[in-house]
């Protein structure tokens, strides 16, 4: 199961072993410890990443030139100093030690078939190796986990379009004013009440890893709530849900239509952002830059209303004309107007000071 688990991890799993392990670890408490235990394992690797640089051009020269002369019989010449004709004709007349005959008349060496600096060059060259591979391995790990993420933001967009075009005036999820509903997660309830939400897992992120020990704790099959049960949870319980029930990702807080608060329309537009992956709670209302987000603290996945998936590095945010994760007050809540795109994670309610239960 430890190899299961790390293929889950790597995503190197075809599609029915995944679901396997996953359906492992919606019952088995102790596949997920072993699954949270290899995941703290494997984060310096992709925490440490770091894009890698093209090598240089001289490389191989420079590793050649770094190498101690071969030997060559009793005498060593370098790559600069080639051998001269009375060098040559001195090794000609020289005797030949350490030759044994064989039939044929063939002679082979009785010396070492490897020597030290056989052992030397070998162990630079999978230096370089290294070198070269490691990189590639942490940034096929960390392209892989995104693009997976990329794909799981694009199934929640076919859901929202269904939605849409079910609802009579197209608007998108409702997040209450306030009460039990009054949460950005509560999107994911409202596309599974409506049958939309087939798989509950895709709200946990690839990059952020498995979901925490805890999440599990509201249902041993880690199911969505139902709008029932926020109102007739307790206060703990219900906090539990509201937290966890957006999984890894932000939810459009909604928007304010005039003078009232409402869900926003509908309206294919391709700068309207309506989910993302979740920032960090520091950013979330205490500081306005985050200090890590799930993909390696390079960038956030961004799923616009059109439907388009789109890659934004951290510092391109700041220049984007509606910040996904901040209203045009600079704050995290509700839009000021339609046009105004802004996201949160699972537990944050429209408003900072509303009644959530």
């Amino acid at each position: 199961m430890h190899e299961d688990l790390l293929g889950y991890l790597l995503g190197a799993l075809e599609p029915h072993e995944m679901q396997r392990v996953a359906d492992r670890l919606r019952v088995d408490p102790e596949a997920r410890r072993e699954l949270e235990r290899l995941e703290q394992a494997l984060r310096p690797l992709e925490e440490h990443y770091q894009p890698p640089a093209s090598p240089p051009v001289d490389l191989v020269s420079k590793t050649l030139s770094g190498l101690p002369p071969l030997p060559r019989g009793d005498t060593e010449f370098s790559a600069a100093e080639p051998p001269t004709r009375a060098d040559a004709a001195k090794e000609a007349k020289a005797p030949r030690v350490g030759l044994a005959p064989m039939s044929g008349g063939v002679e082979v060496s009785a010396r070492p078939e490897f020597t030290w600096m056989d052992w030397v060059t070998g162990a630079l060259s999978a230096a370089v190796l290294l070198g070269l591979l490691l990189p590639s391995l942490a940034e096929g790990r960390f392209e892989a986990r995104r693009l997976a993420c990329q794909d799981q933001l694009r199934q929640f967009g076919t859901a929202l379009t269904q939605f849409v075009t079910r609802d009579e005036q197209s608007r998108l999820p409702a997040v209450a004013k306030e009460g039990p509903e009054a949460f950005a997660g509560v999107y994911a309830v409202r596309l599974k009440a409506a049958g939309l939400l087939e798989d509950s897992t895709t709200r946990w992120c690839p990059s952020v890893g498995a979901p925490a020990e805890d999440a599990f704790r509201f249902s041993e099959a880690n199911e969505l709530p139902s709008v029932e049960q926020l109102h007739h949870a307790s206060v703990d319980r219900l906090r539990e849900l509201q937290r966890f029930a957006g999984g890894h990702y932000a939810y459009t807080l909604g928007v304010i239509d005039g003078k009232q608060f409402g869900s926003p329309r509908f309206e294919s537009r391709s700068s309207f952002a309506v989910m993302s992956d979740a920032p960090s709670n520091q950013f979330a209302g205490f500081a306005t830059q985050p200090k890590s987000v799930g993909h390696g603290g390079y960038g956030i996945n961004v799923l616009y209303e059109d439907g388009r998936v789109q890659f934004v590095t951290l510092p391109t945010l700041d220049h984007i004309p509606d910040h996904p994760w901040l209203n045009h007050h600079g704050q995290v809540e509700a839009g000021v107007n339609i046009d105004d795109a802004s996201l949160a994670p699972s537990w944050r309610p429209p408003f900072t000071n509303v009644r959530q239960r």
